[in-house]
């Protein structure tokens, strides 16, 4: 009996922060779809997650581009196919590997930031300053983060996945000897643009689910220094799970 109640206590404290995590971001939406929005609080936001993320953003598509082309070209290069290998690099970036990394990188670089700011707000109590003085917290705090999330980050993959197929090229033709030609013209005849949408649309959720996510953490963080960094751990190890998590739903039930 011990057991089950322990058991039946997680199962309601698991649900219970289901429901207020669903609550915040339903309050957050409406908030977003009503008048007025912060665009100057929305410009901020963007300039911050997005283009102060860009440096990152170039080096892990870089890097992840030029492995995957030495990888790929030795692995091809067993089989006779390495004129594939332009298409085998832009596939797995568009796809998969682009927003996956970029939603990855965003949220140690930038969400973490967000979940440590909202929650030395909540400590001060500056939140509960806000409330008293008559204004929203989600019209000046979250709801300009969950827009520009979800507008930086679509730009961000793109850049990576840019960056990544260059990249791969560099390897592939530059390095191991591979025709420009047979690179990117295989790359033009195997990549289609519901490829690219898929990307797209993995990039748009995934942007909203670290602001989401990382937002709540940090609206809700414990009391003290070690409330809020306990918060921007949660929120940094949620927000990743939830993104390969997602990756995976929206891989194999929407695609």
């Amino acid at each position: 009996m011990i057991v089950l109640r322990r058991l039946g206590f997680l199962t309601l404290s698991w649900l219970r922060g289901m429901g207020k995590m669903g609550l915040f971001l339903f309050h957050t939406l409406f908030c977003a779809v009503t008048p007025p929005l912060k665009f100057s609080w929305i410009i901020r936001q963007i300039w911050f997650i997005g283009y102060q993320s860009t440096l990152v953003i170039l080096l892990t598509g870089a890097f992840s581009g030029m492995v995957l082309g030495l990888q790929g070209y030795y692995t091809l290069n067993r089989f006779g196919s390495t004129a594939l290998l332009g298409p085998m690099v832009a596939l797995s970036l568009i796809k998969e590997l682009g927003p996956v990394l970029s939603g990855l990188m965003v949220t140690g670089r930038a969400g973490s930031a967000m979940t440590a700011e909202i929650g030395i707000m909540r400590i001060s109590e500056q939140v509960d300053a806000m409330e008293l003085m008559g204004l929203n917290p989600f019209r000046y705090l979250i709801v300009p983060k969950l827009i520009a999330g979800i507008i930086a980050l679509p730009l961000l993959t793109a850049i990576f996945d840019v960056v990544g197929i260059f990249g791969g090229y560099f390897v592939g033709g530059k390095l191991l000897g591979m025709g420009e030609g047979t690179y990117f013209g295989e790359m033009a005849n195997y990549v289609k643009m519901e490829d690219v949408l898929e990307g797209i649309y993995k990039s748009f959720s995934f942007g909203a689910i670290i602001t989401w996510v990382c937002c709540y953490k940090g609206y809700h963080a414990g009391f003290g220094a070690e409330g809020v960094s306990k918060a921007t751990t949660q929120a940094v190890v949620l927000s990743s799970v939830l993104i390969l998590f997602w990756d995976y739903i929206m891989t194999s039930l929407l695609f």
